[in-house]
């Protein structure tokens, strides 16, 4: 299965249009919120917390699809649903994966 690109374009290109010179800002919060995510992905899952995996996986992906960035949000729907059935081990083998796609989406949206 071929994976889709990194960032939807057109969704890059609306919200460049709709927010003007605030789509900088959403950028930077996007990219400040998604480490903060990551970190409390990494934290909910050293504890074993996998409500608390849940509820950042979902957060997460909200955050992503907003701003188009399709493999994150991808990522962070399959830790969600492992979460949701509470085998921690799967959604941490994606954590790799997770933080490797939010670096190319952060810097796609940089080169944006």
């Amino acid at each position: 299965m071929e994976q889709p690109p990194v960032l939807d374009s057109a969704v890059i290109n609306e919200l460049r249009e709709i927010m003007g010179g605030d789509f900088d800002t959403l950028v930077a919060s996007y990219i400040r919120d998604g480490g903060q995510r990551l970190q409390a992905l990494h934290d909910a899952l050293a504890a074993g917390d996998a409500e608390a995996v849940r509820q950042q996986a979902h957060s997460f992906k909200g955050s992503s699809g907003n701003l188009g960035a399709l493999r994150v949000t991808g990522i962070c729907l399959e830790i969600e649903q492992y979460a949701r059935e509470r085998d921690l081990a799967a959604a941490g083998t994606l954590m790799e994966a997770l933080e490797n796609q939010f670096q190319k989406s952060c810097d796609a949206l940089g080169a944006c």
